[in-house]
């Protein structure tokens, strides 16, 4: 199934009103087509096509007049305020290509987008897959940074987030994204010092402008497991109801609306399992391929000089004495039953 045809699975535009945020020049459920969507971005339209129109990729710029008008400017306010005084009712749909990995707050991201919708809502969703670009080499998202940047409520990525993204992005063979199974060869995109010293430039000028990156990466059961553990202690009510792996660098994943029902301890402990398990196994079929070997165990000996201090009037070596087998034995037997008399108050 086309990369569209998913993201617009389910969803009706004869009947559903909806919301598509950061679409740029590639909309998926355009107004030309007949679609009732509410476009959200951080630049009006004119000014976003004039940004395709002088991009260096040639491809936006020939699709510079696909841009659509964009009925809300967002500057980082609560998405659900925005979308709801314009359509107080609230919405069917909200479509998000290649947005939710850029959010500095990822739960409050997603419980914002919730609100906007209304009981039964779709969530299409089109994530960067980290196994298949720059994002391979770094690590996939957990709970704890996610609970941080909920808990500090994070409008802007900190210094840290910067400096990763940076650190440790990734091409093969120059390239950022590529489609499964590429054996292409791996190699850090930037340079360590000059990322460093953009670190430390970060931390100085904290106030600065808006610097965009990649915070989460996800595999597609990394995604599953965060939105399992949110759903779990209740900090989100989206549910996932169908996730389609791509064979080029994203997934596509729809979740709905829910009421949240906790699981079972037993249940939830085993689903988490299975989804810690399949992430890692993910990550490792796509960097290493299942016919490779794992590698072989090293044994490593390190020479740890002991200095044994022998008093002065003592001229030969003195060895700790030898007990036959028989003898240890008797020894531990002994002081096994004297500790245990000890316990009773009997020695």
């Amino acid at each position: 199934m086309m990369r569209f045809d998913e993201l617009l699975r389910n969803l009706d535009k004869s009947t559903m009103v909806g919301v598509e945020i950061g679409p740029f020049y590639s909309p998926v459920a355009p107004k030309a087509h007949g679609w009732k969507t509410t476009v959200i971005d951080f630049q009006d339209g004119e000014a976003l096509r004039a940004a395709a129109r002088n991009h260096k990729v040639e491809a936006i710029r020939k699709r510079a007049d696909q841009i659509e008008d964009v009925d809300i400017v967002w500057s980082g306010e609560p998405l659900d305020t925005l979308a709801l005084s314009r359509k107080p009712g609230g919405y069917d749909f909200f479509i998000a290509s290649h947005v939710i990995e850029h959010t500095p707050d990822l739960v409050s991201f997603l419980q914002q987008v919730s609100r906007l919708l209304r009981p039964g809502g779709i969530v299409s969703l089109a994530v960067p897959d980290m196994r298949k670009c720059f994002d391979v080499l770094k690590p996939a998202t957990g709970i704890r940074e996610v609970l941080t940047a909920y808990r500090e409520k994070r409008t802007r990525h900190t210094p840290e987030t910067l400096f990763e993204a940076r650190a440790c992005s990734a091409n093969r063979n120059g390239v950022g994204s590529w489609l499964a199974g590429s054996k292409a060869p791996l190699s850090f995109t930037e340079n360590f010092d000059h990322v460093w010293g953009c670190y430390q430039a970060d931390i100085a000028n904290l106030d600065g402008p808006y610097v965009d990156a990649h915070a989460w990466f996800f595999t597609p059961a990394s995604f599953e497991l965060l939105v399992l553990e949110l759903r779990q202690m209740g900090l989100i009510s989206l549910a996932i109801t169908s996730l389609e792996e791509s064979h080029g660098s994203e997934f596509i994943v729809q979740l709905k609306v829910a009421p949240v029902a906790k699981m079972s301890s037993a249940d939830f402990d085993a689903k988490r399992l299975e989804l810690s398990q399949r992430q890692i196994a993910e990550l490792a079929q796509e960097l290493f391929g299942s016919g490779n070997p794992p590698m072989p165990a090293r044994t490593i000996y390190i020479e740890v000089p002991v200095h044994i201090e022998v008093p002065v009037h003592i001229e030969v070596p003195v060895h700790p004495p030898i007990l036959s087998t028989k003898a240890v034995a008797l020894l531990l037997a002994s002081r096994v039953k004297r500790k245990a008399l000890s316990l009773v108050g009997m020695a």
